[in-house]
Protein backbone atom coordinates (compact mmCIF):
# COMPACT_ATOMS: atom_id res chain seq x y z
CA UNK A 1 0.00 0.00 0.00
CA UNK A 2 1.21 3.29 -1.06
CA UNK A 3 1.10 6.72 0.64
CA UNK A 4 0.88 10.04 -0.92
CA UNK A 5 2.72 12.57 0.51
CA UNK A 6 -0.30 14.17 2.35
CA UNK A 7 -2.32 11.31 3.29
CA UNK A 8 -2.36 7.68 2.69
CA UNK A 9 -5.39 7.05 -0.48
CA UNK A 10 -6.22 3.49 0.44
CA UNK A 11 -9.37 2.08 2.10
CA UNK A 12 -8.72 1.47 5.87
CA UNK A 13 -6.77 4.89 6.42
CA UNK A 14 -8.09 5.47 9.52
CA UNK A 15 -5.71 3.07 11.13
CA UNK A 16 -3.05 3.92 8.90
CA UNK A 17 -3.92 7.79 9.10
CA UNK A 18 -3.36 7.19 13.24
CA UNK A 19 -0.15 4.97 13.06
CA UNK A 20 1.58 8.16 10.93
CA UNK A 21 -0.09 10.73 12.80
CA UNK A 22 1.58 8.90 16.15
CA UNK A 23 5.09 8.29 14.39
CA UNK A 24 4.94 12.13 13.34
CA UNK A 25 4.21 13.27 16.98
CA UNK A 26 7.02 10.83 18.89
CA UNK A 27 9.35 12.38 16.23
CA UNK A 28 8.50 15.51 16.52
CA UNK A 29 8.96 15.21 20.58
CA UNK A 30 12.05 13.12 20.25
CA UNK A 31 13.57 16.42 18.18
CA UNK A 32 12.55 18.38 21.10
CA UNK A 33 14.15 15.43 23.67
CA UNK A 34 17.25 16.09 22.00
CA UNK A 35 17.59 19.74 21.48
CA UNK A 36 16.89 19.99 25.68
CA UNK A 37 19.19 16.97 25.55
CA UNK A 38 21.99 18.53 23.76
CA UNK A 39 23.28 21.45 26.56
CA UNK A 40 22.60 18.55 29.57
CA UNK A 41 25.39 16.16 27.89
CA UNK A 42 27.55 19.43 27.40
CA UNK A 43 27.66 20.12 31.37
CA UNK A 44 27.93 16.37 31.72
CA UNK A 45 31.04 16.11 29.44
CA UNK A 46 32.32 19.68 31.70
CA UNK A 47 32.07 18.09 34.54
CA UNK A 48 34.08 14.62 33.72
CA UNK A 49 36.60 17.07 32.27
CA UNK A 50 36.42 18.42 35.51
CA UNK A 51 36.66 15.28 37.58
CA UNK A 52 33.55 15.57 39.07
CA UNK A 53 32.58 11.93 37.74
CA UNK A 54 33.73 8.87 36.22
CA UNK A 55 33.84 7.94 32.95
CA UNK A 56 31.42 5.16 33.70
CA UNK A 57 28.67 5.27 36.26
CA UNK A 58 24.97 4.61 37.57
CA UNK A 59 22.31 7.03 38.77
CA UNK A 60 18.62 5.84 39.28
CA UNK A 61 19.25 3.07 37.23
CA UNK A 62 20.67 4.96 33.89
CA UNK A 63 24.29 3.53 33.31
CA UNK A 64 26.50 6.30 31.67
CA UNK A 65 29.17 5.61 29.98
CA UNK A 66 31.24 8.36 28.53
CA UNK A 67 33.14 7.44 25.00
CA UNK A 68 35.27 9.29 22.86
CA UNK A 69 34.40 10.78 19.54
CA UNK A 70 34.97 8.97 16.48
CA UNK A 71 38.49 9.04 15.11
CA UNK A 72 38.38 10.23 11.40
CA UNK A 73 41.70 11.44 9.02
CA UNK A 74 42.31 13.74 6.65
CA UNK A 75 44.59 12.45 4.09
CA UNK A 76 47.19 14.34 2.07
CA UNK A 77 46.29 15.38 -1.49
CA UNK A 78 48.33 12.75 -2.84
CA UNK A 79 46.01 10.13 -1.12
CA UNK A 80 42.91 12.21 -1.63
CA UNK A 81 43.61 12.42 -5.58
CA UNK A 82 43.82 8.64 -5.77
CA UNK A 83 40.58 8.27 -3.81
CA UNK A 84 39.12 10.19 -6.30
CA UNK A 85 40.37 8.18 -9.38
CA UNK A 86 39.22 5.00 -6.94
CA UNK A 87 35.52 6.39 -7.12
CA UNK A 88 35.99 7.39 -10.49
CA UNK A 89 36.54 3.79 -11.59
CA UNK A 90 34.29 2.65 -9.43
CA UNK A 91 31.35 4.76 -11.09
CA UNK A 92 32.54 3.24 -14.60
CA UNK A 93 32.29 -0.44 -12.91
CA UNK A 94 28.54 0.40 -12.28
CA UNK A 95 27.97 2.24 -15.63
CA UNK A 96 29.51 -0.80 -17.39
CA UNK A 97 27.72 -3.47 -15.40
CA UNK A 98 31.08 -5.25 -14.58
CA UNK A 99 30.27 -4.53 -10.48
CA UNK A 100 27.84 -6.29 -8.64
CA UNK A 101 25.09 -5.03 -6.69
CA UNK A 102 23.67 -5.81 -3.16
CA UNK A 103 20.87 -4.20 -1.33
CA UNK A 104 21.47 -3.94 2.52
CA UNK A 105 18.83 -3.99 5.27
CA UNK A 106 15.19 -1.65 4.39
CA UNK A 107 14.84 0.95 6.92
CA UNK A 108 12.66 3.84 7.13
CA UNK A 109 14.26 7.69 7.71
CA UNK A 110 11.74 10.06 9.19
CA UNK A 111 12.07 13.59 9.28
CA UNK A 112 9.51 16.49 10.53
CA UNK A 113 8.24 18.73 7.61
CA UNK A 114 9.80 22.30 7.34
CA UNK A 115 7.83 25.24 8.49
Amino acid sequence: MAASSTTPAAAGDGDLDALLDRITVLKAEQKAIEAALTPLLEQLSGALEAGELDANFSHNDCNFCWSAGRISYVYPEALQQQEQALKQAQRLAVASGTATQKQGKAFWTIKPGRS
